[in-house]
């Protein structure tokens, strides 16, 4: 019986052991417009401080000329498109980029935002870039590609 409660013991402290060893996933964003909506994780998350680090995010990701891997969401011009990001994302602050131009001039600190998708979008679509951060200091990146319906 002793036996027993030895062999479960050593498995629980190994199983501590391999779960430390795992990293938390990044925060992720959701996006949606009418009944579709994307989750789509950090491509850049600096989780030991307030700001990333040079190098630590590939220099295409910052300008948005990445399009392997990113998820997309269709949406007709007029719609709503909603944004709703993890408490840490907003706790940063965060600001939202269409196309490279900034959206909010001064940081975002709730979970949720949405705006009208814009008429005139090219039909290869544009990027949205989600900047977690304030003040010159960039903690998180995160990209979605918005697209015209039927394109």
């Amino acid at each position: 019986m002793q036996g027993k409660h030895v062999a479960a013991l050593s498995m629980a402290a190994g199983a501590v052991l391999i779960l430390s060893g795992c990293q938390k996933p990044p925060p992720a964003i959701t996006v949606w417009s009418g009944t579709t909506s994307v989750d789509q994780p950090a491509l850049c998350w600096a989780f030991d401080s307030e700001s990333l680090s040079p190098g630590e995010c590939a220099e295409e990701i910052i300008t948005g000329s990445v399009s392997t891997g990113v998820e997309q969401i269709e949406a007709e011009a007029g719609n709503t498109v909603g944004i709703s990001v993890d408490t840490a994302v907003a706790e940063s602050g965060w600001f939202l980029k269409i196309g490279g131009q900034t959206v909010n001039q001064e940081p975002l600190t709730g979970t949720y935002f949405r705006f009208t998708f814009p008429m005139g979008m090219p039909k290869n679509g544009m990027p949205m870039q989600v900047v977690a951060g304030n003040s010159g200091n960039v903690r998180g990146i995160w990209l979605v590609r918005l697209v015209p319906s039927g394109a």
